[in-house]
């Protein structure tokens, strides 16, 4: 099966997500047995946000990340691709978050304009070269950056974690569809993605080609998905 173009991986994304966005958060706990907000927490610890820091997050969808970092106090710049991700974002009236939409591969930011930045679902679908650049660019010296994915599973729990993505999402969505959920689309989809990306291959290179140091992969539940933590490099303003 051949490897599809990141472009092609976008247009798949918005597809996904332009009829998804009212059930989204129903939807993400369901694909993930309610084990993302638990990931979102991790990486809100890693991150280590403080009072004022102004904080990026790509791929904000319905601002479930931005929950896990409001305990810290700082400041929240929500991008996402999808303009109806935005629009339900926008009912939360979350205090310090900033929405807007806008491109993984060519963020509408400054160099050095964030003291951190996260991401969560977006690297399997965008050219991971690009990606990481950007958030290199817009992150100040010293700032942290954190990412993680669905990645194909390897290793020891691979057979069982294929069962689940392969077999258990499919048959949800078949189930989902027959019920005429709007969430069908992604248990249907999300299984080929899931199998065919590489993104996590070649993501740490792809950091430390950015600008960032001190790199480091995570495997969180087992390997259900991939997590890259990292420092850009550079003096501290």
């Amino acid at each position: 099966m051949g490897k599809r173009e990141p472009e092609s991986l976008k247009g798949t994304a918005s597809a996904i997500f332009a009829g998804l966005a009212e059930s989204y958060e129903r939807a993400l706990d369901w694909a993930t047995m309610y084990q993302d907000r638990r990931w979102k927490r991790w990486v809100a610890r890693q991150l280590g946000a403080q009072k004022g820091d102004v904080i990026l997050d790509v791929g904000s969808g319905t601002l479930v990340m931005e929950e896990a970092l409001a305990p810290s106090g700082c400041k929240v710049v929500a991008l996402d691709l999808s303009p109806e991700m935005t629009r339900v974002a926008k009912k939360k009236g979350a205090a310090n978050v900033w929405l807007l939409n806008g491109d993984a591969e060519a963020l509408p930011f400054s160099e050095g304009a964030f003291d951190g930045v996260v991401s969560c679902y977006v690297p399997k679908y965008v050219d991971v070269q690009r990606f990481a650049a950007e958030l290199s660019r817009v992150s100040r010296p010293g700032a942290r950056a954190v990412v993680y994915d669905f990645a194909r599973p390897r290793g020891g729990l691979a057979p069982f974690l294929d069962l689940y993505t392969q077999g258990g999402l499919r048959l949800a969505g078949l189930a989902l569809s027959l019920m005429k959920r709007a969430e069908a689309v992604t248990f249907l989809r999300l299984p080929r993605i899931i199998w065919e990306t590489r993104w996590d291959g070649g993501f740490k290179g792809a950091m430390e080609a950015g600008g960032f140091e001190s790199v480091a992969a995570e495997r969180l539940t087992g390997g259900t998905v991939y997590a890259y933590c990292g420092v850009r490099k550079g003096r501290l303003r």
